[in-house]
């Protein structure tokens, strides 16, 4: 039997629904593609997705949501028949793509094939109006259709908010406009006591206010028993060019909560990946009330959480609040102005953010400079004072993701002051800081060990001012002394490094 199985493995069902994937990929619709949110899953990402379960017993329903060719349930055949797993697999895949039906008919027609114990269901339908009907089935139906596993790689894109299928999600209690996250959450519903989902989804989940609810909603009803990390953005989807951090993530539907595994390799799918385990509030900390979900990458990532969870202070503890610039540049353009000149206000873009201090108007910013003083503008000003400015927009592939500098009242001519959308501002009551408060900030997020902790849960190139107000700071008093410093000496990372370890206690010595 082993040989046999072996045999039909070896240009099996996951080998041809790769030929079907390239072939569908290089076909003449990308538009329709992308109007899908279409990324099909590589065959070594699919063997990923599907190594992440554990063997299950018995008869053992399967749902493959978005299932295109077919790829991810046939890398879970492949694997079930290889490891001889005890139990027979009845897989639904739903499939919108009247395109794709024939090959995901064809792959779970050689899925069956492979492994005789394997039924399979090819359901032509959009996963969102089916999973709803199966999650609140009508009168005649008395309990919702459940899954042991789930499987899937969702479509990335937005769901129209004033669509009749949102309406209907939201009547479900599934609120969020992101299909993958409506993906998931509907999926997640479907699961049986005890069935483990797999996805692979964009990072971008694991913080911030918008996915608030898809965390929570998660977090309540499943426990994270796996996460897999990508080294980098552009390799699990190479073919796709796909630009997305994305990462692979077991939950399964129980009230425990064990140790969560860690796995990180570089994306392809191809190399061993290392590993570790963690707590699970090392993960999700439960007084953590955005439920920002944590990934430390290894043991010394664990201790620096718990380092920096000690500290004292919140940003709204210290008086501090975080903003965006007011400034959005695209409806405001017939008041920009590349010359300071006549009646305006100065503009602070993140490239005038340069080693700690604002470089403005700045020879090498291309940027306009100023804004004009009009009655449509002049609710975005903030007096002239001391501001803590932070980059909104950084990749995990940049040396910095959180980029500081302090702007002062002499930087600028004038008593006022613009900052555009891309620039975070922190300030008390929409006015400056105390000098000294403001430059222990700055250095303090300038340090590596806010970098290094920050790149744990920013699954995303936004530096969102909900991510400020999320860190731990040190005390108001500490601050102080370490703004009193370091405002003056120039920007040095290993000098600030320093600076920030002698002035905080709690992260002497962490790096």
């Amino acid at each position: 039997m082993a040989a046999v199985v072996d045999d039909l493995l070896e240009a099996g069902p996951l080998t041809r629904a790769e030929q079907r994937r390239v072939a569908h990929a290089d076909g003449p619709s990308p538009d329709s593609r992308s109007e899908l949110g279409q990324y099909f899953t590589p065959a070594p990402i699919a063997r990923l997705l599907a190594d992440m379960f554990e063997p299950p017993e018995g008869p053992v329903r399967v749902l493959d949501p978005g299932a295109g060719v077919g790829s991810l349930s046939a890398a879970l055949v492949e694997r079930a028949a290889r490891e001889a797993w005890r139990c027979s697999l009845d897989v639904t895949a739903v499939e919108v793509d009247d395109r794709l039906i024939d090959g995901l008919e064809a792959t779970l027609g050689e899925c069956c094939e492979a492994m005789p114990s394997v039924r399979s269901c090819a359901v032509n339908s959009d996963f969102l109006t089916w999973a709803a009907a199966q999650a609140a089935p009508e009168m005649f139906r008395q309990e919702p259709q459940q899954f042991d596993l789930v499987i899937m790689n969702p479509p990335y894109g937005k769901l129209r908010t004033a669509s009749a299928k949102n309406e209907r999600l939201r009547r479900l209690g599934v609120h969020t406009s992101n299909l993958y996250a409506a993906f998931v959450w509907l999926a997640s519903r479907l699961l049986a006591p005890g069935g483990q989902l797999v996805a692979i989804t964009p990072r971008s989940f694991c913080n911030g206010s918008y996915f608030r609810p898809f965390r929570r909603a998660l977090l309540d009803n499943c426990a994270l028993r796996d996460i897999h990390v990508f080294e980098s953005r552009d390799t699990a989807f190479r073919d796709g060019a796909v630009l997305q951090e994305n990462i692979i993530f077991r939950i399964v539907r129980s009230a425990q909560r064990p140790p969560v595994q860690i796995a990180a390799s570089s994306g392809s799918g191809l190399d061993a990946p290392r590993r570790h385990e963690v707590g699970p509030d090392s993960v999700v900390h439960p007084t953590d009330p955005r439920l920002f979900i944590r990934i430390p990458e290894d043991r010394a990532s664990v201790e620096l959480a718990e380092h920096m969870g000690g500290l004292p202070q919140t940003l709204a503890g210290l008086g501090v609040t975080a903003s965006t610039g007011r400034v959005v540049d695209f409806r405001s353009r017939e008041h920009l102005r590349d010359d300071f000149d006549g009646d305006v206000i100065p503009l602070i873009y993140p490239g005038h953010l340069r080693r700690g201090r604002i470089d403005w108007p700045g020879e090498s910013n291309s940027k306009p400079c100023a804004i004009a003083a009009a009655p449509a503008t002049e609710g975005m000003f903030l007096p002239t004072g001391e501001y803590v400015l932070v980059k909104r927009f950084s990749s995990k592939e940049e040396r910095r993701r959180v980029v500081a500098a302090v702007l002062e009242p002499g930087d600028l001519p004038g008593d006022v002051v613009a900052m555009e959308n891309h620039v975070n501002v922190m300030h008390t009551a929409n006015r400056g800081l105390e000098r000294d408060l403001a430059w222990g900030l700055a250095a303090y997020l300038n340090s590596t060990v806010v970098d290094r902790y920050f790149r744990q849960f920013n699954g995303h190139t936004q530096v969102n001012a909900a991510d400020l107000e999320s860190l731990r700071y040190p005390d108001a008093q500490s601050l102080l002394a370490l703004g009193d410093e370091a405002r003056a000496v120039d920007f040095d990372q290993a000098a600030t490094d320093l600076l920030v370890e002698r002035h905080v206690p709690a992260l002497e010595g962490v790096r």
